[in-house]
């Protein structure tokens, strides 16, 4: 019974996989993040956009001064938080192309790993076919031998 294939490296390429499933894993949490600060920029605008409507409303009616300085105080302040997550968006798109950028790596690196076990794999059953039609040729020669013996 040959004995059965072994790739010797097989710890190496298990941390390469398990790396590069990592990787996917903080790509997708930047995904995330990415969508959530989208998603806190758009209700941002919006807020913004109701104020003005209620600053219309607001002013349409007789109202105290200082109530009237809150609106622009306010828009200033949601255009500031806008500015603030627009920059986060930008550096967390920047560590997103940099984990694709290491992804791609890894995943040549288990590429590179997964070939090698294959070739290695590929060479181990073609010693083993070799050895079995050595085995096979010699048992046929002693086999003609012994059929040769007996004729004569």
């Amino acid at each position: 019974m040959p004995k059965k294939f072994k790739f010797k490296l097989e710890g190496l390429l298990k941390v390469r996989e398990f790396k590069e499933k990592k990787i996917k894993i903080e790509l997708g949490e930047l995904l995330k993040e990415m969508n959530d600060v989208e998603d806190r920029i758009r209700v941002l605008k919006d807020e913004i956009a109701q104020t003005y409507e209620a600053q219309e409303a607001f002013v349409a009616e007789p109202a105290a001064g200082r109530m009237i300085q809150f609106f622009p105080a306010f828009i200033e302040a949601k255009n500031n938080d806008i500015k603030n997550n627009e920059n986060l968006l930008y550096s967390l798109k920047r560590k997103y192309d940099e984990k694709v950028q290491e992804m791609s790596k890894a995943k040549g690196d288990v590429k590179i790993m997964e070939n090698f076990k294959e070739k290695k794999k590929t060479e181990h059953y073609k010693e083993i076919e070799k050895k079995l039609l050595e085995a096979i040729e010699e048992h046929t020669m002693a086999k003609k031998f012994r059929e040769k013996g007996e004729n004569l």
